[in-house]
C-alpha cells in the first residue's frame, strides 16, 4: 500500500473513532462535548478517503461507516421545522449577544448592534470591557434591566418595560429556574412579552452546564410559554445531545436559531449561541451580524406574532 493510501487510512479511522466516540455522548454525557465538533470530523474522513480509494475498497466502506453518525446528528438540524410568522404580523427584532469580557473594540460593537435597529438587546459577559458602553446604549434604549453586581447580563428595550428581576419568582417571591435576567416588554398597540438572557458554562465536565438546562426546563414549565423569548450564548451546538434533549425539554418553545455559527471571531465554525420562542411566535428572519471586538458574532432575529 502506498504512503498517501496509509495516511488516508489513518485519516478515515480518526474519523471513526472521534465521530463515533462524540456519538455515545447520548449514553455517557462525558463524551457529548466532541460531538461540538462533529461537522469538522467529515473533513479528515472525506480526505482519508479521497486519498485511500484507489489501493482498495475497504477505505471507502470505513469512510461510509463514519460518516453515519455525523450525517446522523447533522441532517436533523438542517431539515427540523419552524413556524414561519403569518404575513403582516407585528414583528420584533431582537439581538442576542456576548460582549465578551475582554471585548477588543467596545465602542465598534455598540455602533454593530445599533445599527441593526433592533427592539430588544439581550446581552452576555456585558461586566467586563464592554461595561462602558451600556450607557452609551441607554442614550438610544431608554428601558434596560438592572443586574446584580456579580451578574453579567442586560436586557436593552425601546419599548417601556415592567416587571423584571434576576431569576424568575413565585407569588411568594421565591426564585428558581437558572441564574437570568428577564423583562416583561409592554410594546404600545400589541401584547406584552417577556424576554430573558442567560449564559451557560461550557459542557466539560457536564454537571454544571446539565444542571443549568434541568432548572431552565423546570422553570419554563412554571410560567407563561406563549410569549416567552429565551436567548443567550448557550455553549452548545445543536447536534450535541445536550441540545438536543433540552430542544424538547423547552417544548412548546422552538429554537429559532439553525446552525448559525457564532464562534469563534476569527473563523466562525461553532453555532453555540441560541434562542428560542414561544407558540406565540414565528420566525421572520434570523442571521449573523458583522464581527465585533468580542469573540463571538451577534445574532439578529426577528420574530412575528402568531
Amino acid at each position: 500500500m502506498k504512503p498517501l493510501s496509509i495516511f488516508g487510512c489513518l485519516l478515515i479511522a480518526a474519523g471513526i473513532i472521534a465521530a463515533w466516540a462524540a456519538a455515545l455522548g447520548i449514553f455517557m454525557p462525558s463524551l457529548d462535548a466532541y460531538a461540538t465538533f462533529m461537522p469538522l470530523y467529515a473533513v479528515p474522513i472525506l480526505l482519508g478517503a479521497v486519498l485511500a480509494w484507489p489501493s482498495r475498497p475497504w477505505p471507502l466502506i470505513a469512510a461510509a461507516i463514519a460518516l453515519l453518525p455525523i450525517a446522523g446528528t447533522v441532517a436533523p438540524e438542517l431539515l427540523r421545522t419552524i413556524p414561519s410568522a403569518p404575513r403582516g404580523a407585528p414583528q420584533v427584532r431582537i439581538v442576542t449577544h456576548n460582549v465578551w469580557k475582554r471585548n477588543l473594540d467596545p465602542a465598534q460593537t455598540a455602533q454593530t448592534i445599533l445599527d441593526a435597529h433592533p427592539d430588544i438587546v439581550l446581552l452576555q459577559e456585558a461586566s467586563g470591557n464592554f461595561r462602558p458602553m451600556l450607557a452609551a446604549l441607554r442614550q438610544h434604549f431608554p428601558y434596560s434591566t438592572d443586574c446584580p453586581t456579580r451578574c453579567d447580563l442586560a436586557i436593552f428595550s425601546r419599548w417601556p418595560i415592567g416587571a423584571r428581576d434576576y431569576h424568575f419568582r413565585d407569588a411568594e417571591g421565591r426564585s428558581f429556574g437558572p441564574p437570568l435576567v428577564w423583562a416583561r416588554i409592554t410594546p404600545p398597540g400589541m401584547a406584552p412579552f417577556t424576554v430573558a438572557t442567560l449564559h451557560y458554562g461550557h459542557p466539560s465536565p457536564p454537571g454544571p452546564q446539565a444542571r443549568m438546562r434541568w432548572e431552565l426546563a423546570a422553570a419554563v414549565r412554571r410560567i407563561d410559554p406563549a410569549s416567552l423569548v429565551v436567548a443567550g450564548d448557550m455553549n452548545l451546538t445543536p447536534w450535541a445531545s445536550a441540545m438536543r434533549e433540552q430542544d424538547k425539554a423547552l417544548s412548546p418553545l422552538t429554537r429559532m436559531t439553525r446552525a448559525l455559527a457564532s464562534w469563534r471571531r476569527s473563523v466562525p465554525l461553532l453555532p453555540i449561541d441560541h434562542l428560542y420562542a414561544g407558540p406565540g411566535w414565528g420566525l421572520v428572519e434570523a442571521r449573523r451580524l458583522s464581527a465585533t471586538g468580542s469573540d463571538h458574532y451577534p445574532l439578529l432575529v426577528t420574530l412575528g406574532r402568531r
